[in-house]
């Protein structure tokens, strides 16, 4: 029998605002020792009132704008009841059936994944589990961070399909500077909801399978394999005619299993009820943004004839704006400049001009890359044009009088390369960096030198 099977994604992302959620302690939980950035807030000591921190929202709203979300007109806050350690107050401050925003979408590769709810609640302390201890530590430096908490529908029919979405959300939040989304650092974090259904009652009634939620995801790469794993594990449930059972379940990376944790929450259990500490918020009506998503830019430069490859590492590495208004110039200097920008970052330092004339030089004159960096290099640590630098250097075909040279004035090292000693080579190759002062390239000066040479 055949399988269907249906992923929803809840990624929870740490906001970098400077201050915490509801409390003016610094939002810094990771580089500062345990236990320093708080105040009665974040301990929920009686007394203590929440203050909702502008910045906080207004990332919420830019992130709902870029992915063309529905702004609600007015959100509030609730009380998400449930006991342990990280939350001292015995509650969390969230949002319930008022998120910021809902209806929101990316697009990965012209395929649209539909985002149901985007809202914000605070983070919750961090336990550290000392081995050998009877007991855990708890530190609060994370408590009242503010955390969105981005649900999509049960859109995805495959592994690789939610870690490509949780790849793009990274990119945007980061795009949109908003959140740094380390996985490693628990900046962002995954958790998927995964059913199986046979594929002839999933055609005939519609119907989902019992929905499994996995926690303690803390890459992309184990999001892709826990939801591979609970796939096979719940086919081979229904093969043996057992029942899947509604729970939350944690991925163990080392043993790349999922075990249960506990029975699955519902709504009621969480026992949400409005927060009286702090009042509803009216949220402004939002001109749908302009500004290009990675997955926009992506295409943009696929148009200027990048591969699929360059252009997610130019986007990635923040080259789009460069790029595209050194196109607007000459789209044929696109490629050539994100290979000089692999190479050389300093490259963006260049003003335009001098990109685009560096670029078409080098077609010409053909040098080999470290003289390209060099050259880059010599024009910003000078503060000179790179006209001025490039008539300095040699074309690569002045390099050839350089090779035939070293070779006539070396017949002693000439004859034992010829005999099979590689030690000689090396010591030819040696001859022509210094006698092109270091502007030619190694790798490149080996191959001509074993061309000429022969054996």
């Amino acid at each position: 029998m055949n399988y269907e099977l249906t992923v929803g994604l809840e990624i929870h992302i740490q906001l970098k605002t400077k201050t915490k959620l509801f409390c003016g302690c610094l939002n810094d939980p990771f580089s500062a020792k345990p236990n320093i950035h708080v105040c009665p807030v974040c301990y929920g000591l009686p007394g203590a009132l929440p203050m909702l921190n502008r910045s906080a929202v207004e990332m919420t709203l830019k992130l709902g704008q870029a992915l063309g979300g529905k702004i609600a007109p007015v959100t509030f806050w609730a009380r998400k009841s449930y006991f342990y350690p990280d939350l001292p107050k015995g509650y969390q401050i969230s949002q319930s059936t008022a998120p910021v925003v809902s209806d929101a979408k990316i697009t990965i590769d012209s395929v649209v994944h539909r985002i149901q709810r985007i809202h914000l609640e605070e983070d919750a302390g961090k336990l550290i589990h000392q081995q050998g201890r009877d007991y855990s530590l708890v530190d609060y430096n994370r408590a009242g961070v503010p955390l969105l908490e981005i649900v999509t529908y049960p859109d995805f029919k495959s592994a690789d399909v939610a870690k490509r979405f949780a790849e793009e959300l990274q990119r945007v939040v980061r795009h949109l500077k908003i959140a740094d989304a380390d996985m490693e650092k628990g900046q962002m974090r995954c958790e998927a909801n995964v059913s199986v259904a046979p594929m002839a009652d999933k055609i005939q009634n519609s119907l989902l399978g019992t929905k499994v939620e996995v926690k303690n995801i803390n890459s992309f790469r184990a999001l892709e394999r826990a939801i591979n794993y609970e796939f096979d594990r719940q086919v081979e449930l229904l093969e043996s005619g057992e029942k899947i059972v509604h729970q939350t379940r944690t991925w163990n990376s080392p043993s790349g299993k999922t075990k249960p944790m506990r029975g699955k929450e519902t709504s009621a259990d969480y026992r949400y009820f409005p927060e009286p500490d702090l009042p509803s918020v009216t949220l402004p009506k939002l001109i749908p943004s302009s500004q290009p998503l990675p997955e926009q830019q992506r295409r943009t430069l696929s148009q200027y004839g990048l591969s699929g490859e360059l252009a997610r590492l130019a986007v990635d590495r923040g080259w789009f704006e460069l790029l595209a208004k050194l196109a607007e110039v000459d789209r044929s200097v696109v490629a050539e400049a994100v290979n000089l920008l692999v190479a050389c970052p300093e490259f963006s330092q260049l003003r335009n001009t001098d990109q685009i004339l560096l670029i078409k030089e080098n077609r010409n004159r053909r040098w080999p890359r470290t003289t390209v960096i060099e050259i880059v290099h010599q024009a910003i640590n000078q503060n000179r044009s790179i006209a001025d630098v490039i008539d300095e250097f040699s074309p690569a075909d002045d390099l050839d009088n350089v090779y035939r040279q070293v070779i006539e004035n070396n017949p002693k090292a000439v004859s034992d390369y010829r005999s099979g000693k590689e030690a000689a080579l090396h010591y030819l190759v040696g001859q022509v960096m210094a006698a092109a002062k270091g502007r030619a390239d190694v790798q490149q000066t080996t191959k001509e030198l074993v061309n000429l040479l022969g054996r």
